[in-house]
Protein backbone atom coordinates (compact mmCIF):
# COMPACT_ATOMS: atom_id res chain seq x y z
CA UNK A 1 0.00 0.00 0.00
CA UNK A 2 1.98 2.81 -1.27
CA UNK A 3 -0.31 5.45 0.72
CA UNK A 4 0.96 3.93 4.39
CA UNK A 5 3.79 5.63 2.32
CA UNK A 6 1.92 8.36 3.24
CA UNK A 7 3.36 9.73 6.48
CA UNK A 8 6.47 12.01 7.35
CA UNK A 9 5.00 14.14 6.19
CA UNK A 10 7.46 16.93 5.15
CA UNK A 11 5.08 18.78 4.61
CA UNK A 12 1.10 18.77 3.11
CA UNK A 13 -0.64 21.65 1.91
CA UNK A 14 -4.06 20.43 0.65
CA UNK A 15 -4.66 22.07 -2.56
CA UNK A 16 -8.27 22.09 -3.79
CA UNK A 17 -7.91 19.81 -7.30
CA UNK A 18 -9.53 19.68 -10.98
CA UNK A 19 -12.45 17.92 -12.16
CA UNK A 20 -12.18 14.97 -13.90
CA UNK A 21 -13.82 11.16 -13.92
CA UNK A 22 -14.95 8.50 -16.49
CA UNK A 23 -15.61 8.80 -20.17
CA UNK A 24 -14.89 7.72 -23.97
CA UNK A 25 -11.78 6.25 -24.51
CA UNK A 26 -10.60 9.71 -26.61
CA UNK A 27 -11.87 11.39 -23.43
CA UNK A 28 -9.68 9.57 -21.43
CA UNK A 29 -6.61 9.95 -23.31
CA UNK A 30 -7.05 13.66 -23.23
CA UNK A 31 -7.60 13.51 -19.89
CA UNK A 32 -4.30 12.21 -19.45
CA UNK A 33 -2.53 14.08 -21.62
CA UNK A 34 -4.09 17.29 -19.89
CA UNK A 35 -2.73 15.91 -16.62
CA UNK A 36 0.75 14.93 -17.98
CA UNK A 37 1.00 18.29 -18.76
CA UNK A 38 0.12 19.69 -15.59
CA UNK A 39 2.73 16.91 -13.77
CA UNK A 40 5.27 18.90 -15.79
CA UNK A 41 4.54 22.13 -15.01
CA UNK A 42 4.01 21.67 -11.51
CA UNK A 43 7.57 19.62 -10.85
CA UNK A 44 9.25 22.25 -12.94
CA UNK A 45 7.76 25.34 -10.67
CA UNK A 46 7.52 23.67 -7.18
CA UNK A 47 10.31 20.69 -7.03
CA UNK A 48 13.16 21.19 -4.84
CA UNK A 49 15.48 19.70 -7.63
CA UNK A 50 13.28 21.02 -10.33
CA UNK A 51 16.43 21.83 -12.53
CA UNK A 52 17.69 18.65 -12.12
CA UNK A 53 15.07 16.74 -13.67
CA UNK A 54 15.36 14.60 -16.89
CA UNK A 55 13.10 15.21 -19.65
CA UNK A 56 11.92 11.56 -20.52
CA UNK A 57 9.72 11.49 -24.09
CA UNK A 58 6.11 12.03 -22.24
CA UNK A 59 4.43 9.56 -24.80
CA UNK A 60 6.26 6.64 -23.57
CA UNK A 61 4.09 7.27 -20.35
CA UNK A 62 0.22 6.47 -21.27
CA UNK A 63 -0.63 7.28 -17.49
CA UNK A 64 0.22 10.64 -16.08
CA UNK A 65 1.03 9.30 -12.92
CA UNK A 66 4.05 7.06 -14.11
CA UNK A 67 5.00 9.92 -16.32
CA UNK A 68 5.71 11.65 -12.66
CA UNK A 69 7.01 8.89 -11.47
CA UNK A 70 9.87 9.01 -14.32
CA UNK A 71 10.79 12.59 -13.87
CA UNK A 72 11.78 12.36 -10.37
CA UNK A 73 15.24 12.67 -9.48
CA UNK A 74 16.55 9.43 -8.36
CA UNK A 75 19.54 9.97 -7.13
CA UNK A 76 18.08 12.39 -4.80
CA UNK A 77 14.52 11.29 -4.29
CA UNK A 78 13.09 8.13 -2.91
CA UNK A 79 9.89 9.40 -1.08
CA UNK A 80 7.65 11.87 -3.87
CA UNK A 81 4.88 9.57 -4.49
CA UNK A 82 1.08 9.85 -5.69
CA UNK A 83 -2.03 7.98 -5.12
CA UNK A 84 -5.73 8.60 -5.48
CA UNK A 85 -7.80 11.70 -3.54
CA UNK A 86 -9.79 9.24 -2.10
CA UNK A 87 -7.00 7.16 -0.38
CA UNK A 88 -5.34 10.27 0.74
CA UNK A 89 -7.86 11.46 2.59
CA UNK A 90 -9.06 8.31 4.18
CA UNK A 91 -5.63 7.87 5.50
CA UNK A 92 -4.53 11.18 6.41
CA UNK A 93 -7.46 13.64 6.98
CA UNK A 94 -9.58 10.75 8.70
CA UNK A 95 -7.05 8.12 9.86
CA UNK A 96 -8.20 5.05 8.58
CA UNK A 97 -6.39 2.33 7.30
CA UNK A 98 -7.27 -0.74 4.38
CA UNK A 99 -6.04 -4.17 5.32
CA UNK A 100 -5.06 -6.35 7.93
CA UNK A 101 -3.21 -4.39 9.78
CA UNK A 102 0.08 -6.35 10.67
CA UNK A 103 3.36 -4.93 10.38
CA UNK A 104 5.71 -7.95 8.92
CA UNK A 105 9.30 -8.40 9.03
CA UNK A 106 11.55 -10.29 7.91
CA UNK A 107 13.88 -12.48 10.00
CA UNK A 108 17.18 -13.98 9.32
CA UNK A 109 16.21 -13.84 5.54
CA UNK A 110 13.51 -15.65 5.23
CA UNK A 111 11.12 -16.27 8.46
CA UNK A 112 8.40 -13.57 8.38
CA UNK A 113 7.19 -12.23 11.73
CA UNK A 114 4.35 -10.05 12.83
CA UNK A 115 6.59 -6.77 14.36
CA UNK A 116 3.02 -4.95 15.38
CA UNK A 117 -0.61 -5.53 14.78
CA UNK A 118 -3.25 -2.40 15.43
CA UNK A 119 -5.25 -3.03 18.08
CA UNK A 120 -8.55 -1.77 15.93
CA UNK A 121 -7.85 -4.38 13.42
CA UNK A 122 -9.26 -7.95 13.33
CA UNK A 123 -6.19 -9.39 13.28
CA UNK A 124 -5.78 -8.56 16.39
CA UNK A 125 -7.89 -11.51 17.77
CA UNK A 126 -5.64 -14.19 16.11
CA UNK A 127 -1.65 -12.52 15.70
CA UNK A 128 0.42 -10.78 17.91
CA UNK A 129 3.79 -9.63 18.10
CA UNK A 130 5.96 -12.92 17.62
CA UNK A 131 4.11 -14.63 15.20
CA UNK A 132 5.31 -16.27 12.73
CA UNK A 133 3.56 -16.33 9.18
CA UNK A 134 4.48 -19.76 7.55
CA UNK A 135 2.19 -19.74 4.61
CA UNK A 136 -0.86 -17.91 2.59
CA UNK A 137 -3.54 -19.46 1.18
CA UNK A 138 -1.74 -22.84 1.26
CA UNK A 139 1.16 -21.53 -0.21
CA UNK A 140 4.67 -21.17 1.07
CA UNK A 141 6.19 -17.99 1.42
CA UNK A 142 9.25 -19.15 -0.71
CA UNK A 143 6.65 -20.20 -3.31
CA UNK A 144 5.94 -16.59 -3.69
CA UNK A 145 7.64 -13.35 -5.33
CA UNK A 146 8.11 -10.38 -3.34
CA UNK A 147 5.34 -8.42 -5.50
CA UNK A 148 3.03 -11.59 -5.25
CA UNK A 149 3.39 -11.36 -0.92
CA UNK A 150 3.01 -7.54 -1.63
CA UNK A 151 -0.55 -7.78 -2.78
CA UNK A 152 -1.75 -10.47 -0.51
CA UNK A 153 -0.73 -9.42 2.51
CA UNK A 154 -1.48 -5.37 1.92
CA UNK A 155 -4.70 -5.74 -0.23
CA UNK A 156 -5.87 -2.28 -1.44
CA UNK A 157 -9.34 -3.03 -0.68
CA UNK A 158 -11.91 -4.57 1.85
CA UNK A 159 -13.38 -7.45 1.40
CA UNK A 160 -10.16 -9.85 0.25
CA UNK A 161 -10.12 -13.25 2.34
CA UNK A 162 -6.83 -14.88 3.01
CA UNK A 163 -5.73 -17.69 5.24
CA UNK A 164 -2.95 -17.58 7.41
CA UNK A 165 -0.76 -20.76 8.16
CA UNK A 166 1.11 -19.07 11.69
CA UNK A 167 3.30 -20.17 14.26
CA UNK A 168 2.34 -18.49 17.92
CA UNK A 169 5.31 -17.93 19.74
CA UNK A 170 4.46 -20.95 22.26
CA UNK A 171 5.13 -22.97 18.68
CA UNK A 172 1.21 -23.54 18.29
CA UNK A 173 0.33 -23.39 14.30
CA UNK A 174 -3.08 -22.83 13.12
CA UNK A 175 -4.56 -21.30 10.18
CA UNK A 176 -6.64 -18.28 10.49
CA UNK A 177 -8.86 -16.57 7.42
CA UNK A 178 -9.20 -12.85 7.75
CA UNK A 179 -10.83 -10.35 5.35
CA UNK A 180 -9.46 -7.14 4.99
CA UNK A 181 -11.28 -4.29 6.39
CA UNK A 182 -11.23 -0.76 7.13
CA UNK A 183 -10.04 0.61 10.48
CA UNK A 184 -8.92 3.17 12.59
CA UNK A 185 -5.35 3.03 13.13
CA UNK A 186 -4.00 3.28 16.43
CA UNK A 187 -1.76 6.39 16.33
CA UNK A 188 -0.58 6.44 19.37
CA UNK A 189 -1.38 3.62 22.33
CA UNK A 190 -2.12 4.39 26.09
CA UNK A 191 0.93 5.47 28.23
CA UNK A 192 2.46 3.91 30.44
CA UNK A 193 4.73 4.34 33.76
CA UNK A 194 7.68 2.19 34.56
CA UNK A 195 9.39 3.04 38.10
CA UNK A 196 13.18 2.35 37.80
CA UNK A 197 15.22 1.79 40.67
CA UNK A 198 17.99 4.72 41.05
CA UNK A 199 15.71 6.85 38.46
CA UNK A 200 12.20 7.31 39.45
CA UNK A 201 9.22 7.60 37.44
CA UNK A 202 10.12 6.46 33.75
CA UNK A 203 7.84 7.57 30.92
CA UNK A 204 6.97 5.01 27.61
CA UNK A 205 4.87 6.42 24.78
CA UNK A 206 4.36 4.18 21.60
CA UNK A 207 3.61 6.75 19.21
CA UNK A 208 2.62 5.10 15.51
CA UNK A 209 1.25 8.32 12.75
CA UNK A 210 1.73 12.24 13.27
CA UNK A 211 -1.88 12.28 12.01
CA UNK A 212 -4.68 14.16 12.85
CA UNK A 213 -6.24 12.03 15.07
CA UNK A 214 -2.76 11.85 17.37
CA UNK A 215 -3.27 15.55 18.76
CA UNK A 216 -5.87 14.80 21.71
CA UNK A 217 -4.11 11.16 22.54
CA UNK A 218 -0.72 12.87 22.57
CA UNK A 219 -1.36 15.78 24.72
CA UNK A 220 -3.23 12.94 27.13
CA UNK A 221 -0.76 10.87 27.34
CA UNK A 222 1.56 13.81 27.99
CA UNK A 223 -0.77 15.33 30.69
CA UNK A 224 -0.39 12.00 32.59
CA UNK A 225 3.36 11.55 32.64
CA UNK A 226 3.48 15.12 34.02
CA UNK A 227 0.84 14.15 36.89
CA UNK A 228 2.81 11.09 37.47
CA UNK A 229 5.70 13.66 37.78
CA UNK A 230 8.46 11.51 35.36
CA UNK A 231 11.49 12.40 35.24
CA UNK A 232 12.49 10.63 31.75
CA UNK A 233 11.22 9.46 28.81
CA UNK A 234 11.12 6.85 26.17
CA UNK A 235 9.39 8.19 22.67
CA UNK A 236 8.75 4.45 20.85
CA UNK A 237 9.12 5.62 17.26
CA UNK A 238 10.59 2.43 15.59
CA UNK A 239 7.48 2.33 13.58
CA UNK A 240 6.25 5.94 13.13
CA UNK A 241 6.94 6.79 9.19
CA UNK A 242 5.71 10.60 10.12
CA UNK A 243 2.33 12.33 9.07
CA UNK A 244 1.83 16.16 9.88
CA UNK A 245 4.44 18.68 11.37
CA UNK A 246 2.56 20.73 13.53
CA UNK A 247 2.20 17.49 15.61
CA UNK A 248 5.90 16.99 15.82
CA UNK A 249 6.32 20.69 17.12
CA UNK A 250 3.42 20.13 19.72
CA UNK A 251 5.39 16.68 20.79
CA UNK A 252 8.61 18.12 20.51
CA UNK A 253 7.18 21.29 22.17
CA UNK A 254 6.05 19.48 25.28
CA UNK A 255 8.68 17.44 25.74
CA UNK A 256 11.42 20.30 25.75
CA UNK A 257 8.94 22.85 27.73
CA UNK A 258 9.46 26.22 28.57
CA UNK A 259 13.26 26.15 28.00
CA UNK A 260 12.37 25.82 24.13
CA UNK A 261 9.32 27.95 23.72
CA UNK A 262 9.95 30.64 21.29
CA UNK A 263 12.74 28.87 19.28
CA UNK A 264 12.84 27.70 16.26
CA UNK A 265 11.62 23.78 15.51
CA UNK A 266 11.99 23.65 11.99
CA UNK A 267 12.39 26.14 8.86
CA UNK A 268 11.38 25.20 5.10
CA UNK A 269 13.79 25.70 3.28
CA UNK A 270 12.19 25.74 -0.73
CA UNK A 271 13.77 26.04 -4.37
CA UNK A 272 14.78 29.27 -5.83
CA UNK A 273 11.57 29.61 -7.49
CA UNK A 274 9.82 30.25 -3.98
CA UNK A 275 12.55 32.15 -1.82
CA UNK A 276 9.46 34.12 -0.66
CA UNK A 277 7.69 30.95 0.81
CA UNK A 278 10.85 30.37 2.63
CA UNK A 279 11.01 33.94 4.29
CA UNK A 280 7.32 33.36 4.82
CA UNK A 281 7.04 33.29 8.98
CA UNK A 282 4.03 30.70 8.40
CA UNK A 283 6.74 28.35 6.79
CA UNK A 284 8.64 28.32 9.99
CA UNK A 285 7.86 26.52 13.07
CA UNK A 286 8.54 27.56 16.50
CA UNK A 287 8.34 25.83 19.72
CA UNK A 288 5.09 26.70 21.36
CA UNK A 289 3.02 26.02 24.80
CA UNK A 290 -0.10 26.42 22.76
CA UNK A 291 -1.89 23.89 20.77
CA UNK A 292 -3.03 24.77 17.36
CA UNK A 293 -6.54 25.27 18.61
CA UNK A 294 -5.26 28.25 21.19
CA UNK A 295 -5.57 25.79 24.57
CA UNK A 296 -2.01 25.52 26.84
CA UNK A 297 0.03 22.39 26.45
CA UNK A 298 1.14 20.47 29.38
CA UNK A 299 4.72 20.56 29.78
CA UNK A 300 7.72 17.74 30.75
CA UNK A 301 10.67 20.25 30.99
CA UNK A 302 12.91 17.24 29.84
CA UNK A 303 16.47 17.79 29.40
CA UNK A 304 17.13 14.84 28.21
CA UNK A 305 14.94 12.51 25.62
CA UNK A 306 15.14 8.43 24.83
CA UNK A 307 14.05 8.10 21.74
CA UNK A 308 13.15 4.15 19.80
CA UNK A 309 14.00 4.17 16.62
CA UNK A 310 14.55 1.95 13.62
CA UNK A 311 14.19 2.40 9.32
CA UNK A 312 10.88 3.35 9.39
CA UNK A 313 11.39 6.10 11.66
CA UNK A 314 11.05 8.62 9.06
CA UNK A 315 10.47 12.73 8.02
CA UNK A 316 8.14 14.29 11.17
CA UNK A 317 9.36 11.44 13.46
CA UNK A 318 13.42 12.90 12.45
CA UNK A 319 11.98 16.30 12.62
CA UNK A 320 11.35 15.95 16.98
CA UNK A 321 14.73 14.45 17.04
CA UNK A 322 16.35 17.13 14.72
CA UNK A 323 14.59 20.10 16.47
CA UNK A 324 14.87 19.02 20.01
CA UNK A 325 18.71 18.38 19.30
CA UNK A 326 20.50 21.55 19.86
CA UNK A 327 18.53 22.20 23.14
CA UNK A 328 18.31 18.69 24.68
CA UNK A 329 20.49 15.62 24.95
CA UNK A 330 18.75 12.83 22.44
CA UNK A 331 20.29 9.48 23.45
CA UNK A 332 18.96 7.10 19.96
CA UNK A 333 18.40 3.33 20.92
CA UNK A 334 17.51 0.74 18.01
CA UNK A 335 18.64 1.36 13.82
CA UNK A 336 19.23 3.73 11.59
CA UNK A 337 16.56 6.07 10.83
CA UNK A 338 15.25 6.51 6.78
CA UNK A 339 17.11 9.90 6.48
CA UNK A 340 14.52 12.19 5.14
CA UNK A 341 14.24 15.92 6.21
CA UNK A 342 12.06 16.83 3.18
CA UNK A 343 8.32 17.93 3.20
CA UNK A 344 5.79 17.65 0.56
CA UNK A 345 2.42 19.93 0.05
CA UNK A 346 -0.45 17.29 -1.72
CA UNK A 347 -1.74 18.92 -4.90
CA UNK A 348 -5.03 16.82 -6.59
CA UNK A 349 -5.42 16.91 -10.25
CA UNK A 350 -8.34 14.93 -11.63
CA UNK A 351 -8.40 12.46 -9.12
CA UNK A 352 -5.21 12.13 -8.21
CA UNK A 353 -2.91 13.40 -5.03
CA UNK A 354 0.47 14.32 -5.94
CA UNK A 355 3.13 14.60 -3.33
CA UNK A 356 6.55 15.86 -4.66
CA UNK A 357 8.91 17.37 -2.17
CA UNK A 358 8.96 21.00 -1.95
CA UNK A 359 11.35 21.91 0.83
CA UNK A 360 14.23 20.92 2.99
CA UNK A 361 13.64 21.37 6.77
CA UNK A 362 16.53 22.60 9.43
CA UNK A 363 16.54 23.02 13.21
CA UNK A 364 17.58 26.10 14.94
CA UNK A 365 21.13 25.74 13.92
CA UNK A 366 20.29 25.49 10.43
CA UNK A 367 21.04 21.98 9.89
CA UNK A 368 19.45 18.68 8.59
CA UNK A 369 22.58 16.93 8.19
CA UNK A 370 20.30 12.99 8.51
CA UNK A 371 20.19 12.86 4.80
CA UNK A 372 21.37 9.19 5.65
CA UNK A 373 19.37 9.26 8.86
CA UNK A 374 20.19 8.94 12.25
CA UNK A 375 22.13 6.63 13.48
CA UNK A 376 21.55 4.89 17.01
CA UNK A 377 23.42 6.10 20.10
CA UNK A 378 22.96 2.01 20.67
CA UNK A 379 22.38 -0.42 17.69
CA UNK A 380 19.70 -2.56 19.54
CA UNK A 381 17.70 -4.95 17.53
CA UNK A 382 14.05 -5.20 17.29
CA UNK A 383 12.82 -7.88 20.19
CA UNK A 384 10.32 -9.79 18.83
CA UNK A 385 9.77 -12.04 21.74
CA UNK A 386 8.36 -9.11 23.96
CA UNK A 387 5.52 -6.92 23.59
CA UNK A 388 5.95 -3.51 23.34
CA UNK A 389 6.21 -1.32 26.10
CA UNK A 390 7.56 -4.22 28.40
CA UNK A 391 10.69 -4.14 30.30
CA UNK A 392 12.25 -7.09 28.80
CA UNK A 393 11.84 -5.60 24.99
CA UNK A 394 14.95 -5.22 23.67
CA UNK A 395 15.11 -1.36 22.92
CA UNK A 396 13.05 -0.79 25.52
CA UNK A 397 15.47 -2.84 28.02
CA UNK A 398 18.53 -0.84 26.50
CA UNK A 399 16.99 2.29 27.16
CA UNK A 400 16.36 1.75 30.50
CA UNK A 401 19.88 0.43 31.49
CA UNK A 402 21.26 3.52 29.87
CA UNK A 403 19.25 5.62 32.17
CA UNK A 404 20.98 3.52 35.67
CA UNK A 405 24.45 3.37 33.70
CA UNK A 406 24.82 6.15 31.62
CA UNK A 407 25.94 3.94 28.92
CA UNK A 408 24.72 1.36 26.31
CA UNK A 409 24.44 -1.79 27.68
CA UNK A 410 26.92 -4.31 26.93
CA UNK A 411 26.86 -7.23 24.03
CA UNK A 412 23.20 -5.20 22.95
CA UNK A 413 24.72 -5.48 19.59
CA UNK A 414 22.12 -7.65 18.40
CA UNK A 415 21.70 -8.86 14.92
CA UNK A 416 19.68 -6.44 13.63
CA UNK A 417 16.33 -7.57 12.04
CA UNK A 418 14.85 -6.47 8.72
CA UNK A 419 12.49 -3.60 9.61
CA UNK A 420 8.74 -4.25 9.34
CA UNK A 421 7.08 -4.63 5.74
CA UNK A 422 3.95 -2.55 5.45
CA UNK A 423 3.07 -3.23 1.86
CA UNK A 424 5.34 -1.02 -1.04
CA UNK A 425 3.94 -0.06 -4.48
CA UNK A 426 7.16 0.85 -5.92
CA UNK A 427 9.61 0.60 -2.80
CA UNK A 428 10.45 -3.20 -1.34
CA UNK A 429 8.24 -5.04 0.42
CA UNK A 430 7.10 -3.38 3.28
CA UNK A 431 9.03 0.29 3.01
CA UNK A 432 6.92 3.24 2.78
CA UNK A 433 7.92 7.05 2.18
CA UNK A 434 7.64 9.16 4.98
CA UNK A 435 5.72 12.12 5.14
CA UNK A 436 5.58 15.53 6.64
CA UNK A 437 2.34 17.77 6.57
CA UNK A 438 2.34 20.95 6.71
CA UNK A 439 -1.05 23.06 6.54
CA UNK A 440 -1.74 26.47 6.24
Amino acid sequence: MLLRALIVFSFFILVAGCGGGGGSPSTVDENQEAEKTWVRSHLDHQYLWYDEIVDVPRENYPLATDYFYALLVKSRDRFSFTIPVAKAQSLIQEGLDVGFGVKWGWVTGSRLFAFYVDPNSDAAASITRGTELTAVNGSSLSAMTTSELDDILFPEKTGAAVAFTIRQPDTTITTVTLTSSSFPLTTVEPPLIITLSGVGKVGYLLFNDHLKISESQLISAMTYFRQQGVSELVLDLRYNPGGYLFIAEEVASMIGGSAVHGKVFEKLLFNAKHQSDTSNPANTFLFSNLDRSGNLLPELGLSRLFVLTGSSTCSASESIINGLLPHIDIVRVGSTTCGKPYAFRQTDFNQNAYFAIEAEGVNSAGTSNYKSGFAPTCQVGDGIGYALGNIGEARLSAALYYMQNGACPPGTAFPLLKEPVEGSGQLLLGQRPGIKIVEK
